[in-house]
């Protein structure tokens, strides 16, 4: 699991994820996506997606029943970022674990899980970037 020493919410997070691999058990789905969601913080659109993949990437190995919502938090930043081509969404999420200086490093399994796992879900993350987008074009036009 991730082993951040920096910001203080990634190493709350470390601990979280550290429990939720120990004991899955004592924790609800609701608790669980609480925990990662609060670990994100606010910074531009594509730092956000980066660090958002890093913080998402360990909680899908953990709850893989919650990829969909999970992958939703860094592909609405890219729809903020103006990102309108669902093509491109597995290609970011796998720069943002090959990349020589990330804005946040990606764990061990984190990295794994974005290289290995995140490339074959392509299908998925078109359905919730487009729904994604449908939400977001709708909230534009109220």
């Amino acid at each position: 699991m991730p082993t951040w020493t920096s910001p203080p919410q990634l190493v709350a997070l470390a601990a979280f994820y550290a429990q939720a691999q120990e004991h899955p058990e004592r924790l609800s789905d609701a608790v669980f996506l609480e925990n990662v969601k609060n670990a994100h913080w606010p910074t531009n659109c594509w730092s956000y997606v980066e660090a958002s993949f890093a913080i998402i990437a360990p909680a899908c190995l953990l709850r893989p029943h919650l990829t969909a919502e999970l992958i939703a938090l860094p592909i609405d930043a890219m729809i903020a970022g103006g990102m309108d081509d669902a093509e491109q969404v597995i290609a970011i999420g796998l720069a943002c674990a090959t990349r020589s200086d990330p804005y946040v490093e990606p764990s061990e399994a984190g990295r794994r899980w974005l290289t290995q796992v995140w490339p074959a879900l392509g299908e998925l993350a078109g359905s919730v970037f487009q729904a994604r987008l449908e939400a977001a074009l709708a909230e534009d036009g109220e």
